[in-house]
């Protein structure tokens, strides 16, 4: 073992005792469960399913759907523009380095087809007529695509996440396996 290889050691043994390297470590991790939490595509797409259905959380975290008077939406409906907005709201999406033309491009395509579905299927997804509705399901799909693309502008969710990689190089072995796990989705 070389001198600078005996330093990296002695410094990592000194950083594994230390309280207060162990909670910056923590918070780190924290912070990247955190972010990694809002980005995940899987729980953005759950979101917007159950807010489509009329549901919203309540204080314990569940989904409970909100006092309506309507039918129930039509799972037709929810399937069709879930798949849709698989193709969408992905890895590639939020990775993506979007400039502000790119995103007006695909804002354009999604209000485009959202109007031709509801158009189109009213009466198979038992909303014709049902103008609220239509406006209630087109400004959640618009606002959550609208917000990940914003996250892509420039790259800059890219350079967040790369970023909090790089931070994790720094952390010991055994801190650095369990801050990966966070990054599982990704595969």
């Amino acid at each position: 073992m070389n001198e600078v290889q005996l330093m990296q050691q002695q410094q990592a043994q000194q950083l594994d005792a230390d309280p207060q390297a162990l909670y910056a470590d923590f918070v780190r991790e924290d912070k990247v469960r955190n972010i990694l939490e809002q980005i995940n595509p899987d729980n953005l797409l759950t979101d917007i399913e159950h807010r489509i259905r009329g549901e919203k959380k309540d204080f314990t975290g569940q989904w409970v759907l909100i006092a309506r008077d309507k039918e129930p939406i039509s799972e037709e409906l929810v399937a069709d523009f879930m798949s849709f907005l698989g193709s969408v709201l992905n890895q590639n999406t939020s990775m993506s380095n979007f400039k502000e033309a790119e995103i007006n491009e695909l804002m354009t395509m999604i209000i485009d087809w959202l109007s031709r579905s509801f158009r189109t299927n009213a009466v198979r997804y038992n909303i014709k007529g049902d103008y609220t509705e239509w406006d209630r399901i087109g400004h959640i799909v618009c606002l959550n695509c609208f917000s990940v693309f914003k996250r892509a502008l420039n790259g800059s969710e890219a350079r967040r996440v790369f970023k909090m990689m790089r931070v994790s190089e720094n952390l010991t072995p055994e801190r650095k396996g369990k801050f990966m796990d966070n990054f599982k989705f990704w595969n």
